[in-house]
């Protein structure tokens, strides 16, 4: 009679045997037990040797390469080359001196610190990726030499000297730094460093010391951009630093424009120099560095005529002005002429004077401006007021968006919505288009009070 302990001991060993016998099976199947371990596996049908190569990472993870070989003779060939890698690799380690292991302990932690998912091959070799695309190392200071030299031959579009000069005095303070003055802080240079070894943090860290506001930082942010985009295309600084340092917002002017009155004042007391060109400005809107500065007279054409519209309908032409210098080419374009802004320039042009400049420089029509607006009384001066007024006065008069963007050179309508377009009554900019230029009498009335105010 069998007991049910007898039972349980009969299927214990049948378990074992049967263990025994699958384990037998399975080591069968390797063909190498140690590392790196080969075993027979069937592939789609067909039997292949596996070399597993893989190693288990400070995760516990398991990363390297499997390689699958048809004879026996090539996969036993490879494990053999791997595993004597591995101890050449393991001997090498004993060879380090005191300072390398040092260094290889610190760069595990800084890793680690950083959350960094990469091991030191990965670092090695993403930084000879870098290596890589300097085809020739240079300064800072060098290439700084190279970027201005370039930019006064360029081959694209002329720069100004204004242009040119903002461009090397803020590069100037990258390469040379500034010495601490009193209550100032220093502010270091990088013009002997290598200018592939310049890193983004380090020129985070520089903009972020400057003592200027976000608007001026995200100006010096710009130009390094541009320098180190040309050191990229040379071969000089690898790969961009600036495109990982992050854009900085910039302060956002009060915006304002002048009123009628204030419109009419500045007309009368700006200076015979620049009273066509603050004309302009504010009834033609023109960008003042940009446009109005560089504008000639024979691109002012004066010509009242009566033209027929498609419709047959009879519309009056004062005639227009054609801006051929601008901040790009969209900025390109024929303004054309109200009737005020005609009896303006008719008044102001000099006779006989078919070309010449509207006015002579940015400087001295800023320097001048900023005087007829303090005899005028308009304090504060809102920035760029006279095209705010021109745009704002414009849309408000006339309620047509896409013709006051014609005029103003704008392709953006966000931009254009968000900078330029104040509400405003129609009633308001109706007076503003009104503004005529004083008769003779009026003239030597507004001399008169001028002395009078002066005395």
């Amino acid at each position: 009679m069998t007991t049910s302990s007898d039972s349980a001991v009969g299927a214990l060993k049948k378990g074992l045997r049967s263990s025994s016998k699958n384990y037998q099976r399975k080591r069968k199947k390797f063909v190498r037990d140690v590392w790196p371990p080969i075993r027979l596996v069937s592939v789609r049908g067909a039997m292949k040797y596996l070399v597993d190569c893989r190693v288990q990472n400070a995760e516990g993870a398991m990363e390297g390469a499997r390689k699958f070989y048809d004879s026996r003779e090539e996969a036993e060939l490879f494990a053999e080359q791997r595993a004597m890698e591995r101890k050449n690799e393991g001997t090498a380690i004993l060879t380090l001196s005191a300072d390398q292991e040092r260094q290889a302990v610190k760069a595990f932690r800084i890793l680690k610190e950083r959350g960094a998912k990469v091991d030191l091959i990965e670092v090695v070799n993403g930084y000879l990726r870098h290596l890589a695309k300097v085809e020739e190392q240079m300064t800072v200071e060098k290439l700084v030499e190279r970027f201005l030299a370039h930019k006064r031959n360029n081959p694209k579009r002329a720069l100004s000297e204004r242009h040119l000069g903002d461009l090397k005095h803020r590069l100037a303070l990258f390469v040379n730094g500034r010495a601490g003055s009193a209550g100032g802080q220093e502010i270091s240079g990088f013009g002997n460093c290598a200018a592939h070894k310049v890193g983004h943090r380090e020129i985070e860290a520089w903009l972020l010391a400057l003592p200027q506001g976000r608007t001026t930082r995200s100006k010096y942010r710009t130009h390094l951009n541009s320098l180190f985009n040309f050191g990229e295309q040379i071969g000089a600084s690898g790969e961009n630093p600036i495109r990982r340092v992050v854009e900085i917002g910039k302060d956002e002017p009060p915006k304002g424009i002048l009123t009628v009155a204030q419109s009419k004042r500045l007309l009368e007391r700006a200076d015979e120099g620049i009273k066509a060109a603050v004309a302009i400005g504010l009834f033609a809107g023109l960008r003042p560095e940009a446009e109005l500065c560089r504008l000639d007279w024979a691109d002012v054409h004066l010509n009242k005529e009566m033209l027929r519209d498609p419709a047959g309908n009879e519309v009056q032409s004062y005639g227009f002005i054609e801006v051929r210098h601008s901040k790009g080419a969209c900025g390109e374009r024929m303004v054309h002429i109200q009737p005020n802004l005609y009896d303006w320039l008719k008044r102001l042009r000099p006779p006989g004077k078919r070309s010449g400049p509207v006015c002579r420089g940015y400087d001295r029509f800023n320097e001048l401006l900023k005087k007829a607006a303090k005899v005028a009384r308009i304090s504060p001066w809102p920035h760029d007021a006279l095209r705010h007024t021109f745009c704002t006065m414009h849309f408000a008069a006339f309620r047509d968006e896409a013709r006051t963007m014609a005029d103003s050179g704008h392709r953006n309508v966000t931009t254009f919505r968000k900078h330029y377009r104040r509400p405003l009554q129609q009633k308001v900019a109706f007076e503003f288009w009104k503004i005529m230029p004083p008769k003779k009498g009026a003239e030597a009335a507004v001399v008169e009070f001028e002395t009078e105010e002066a005395a």
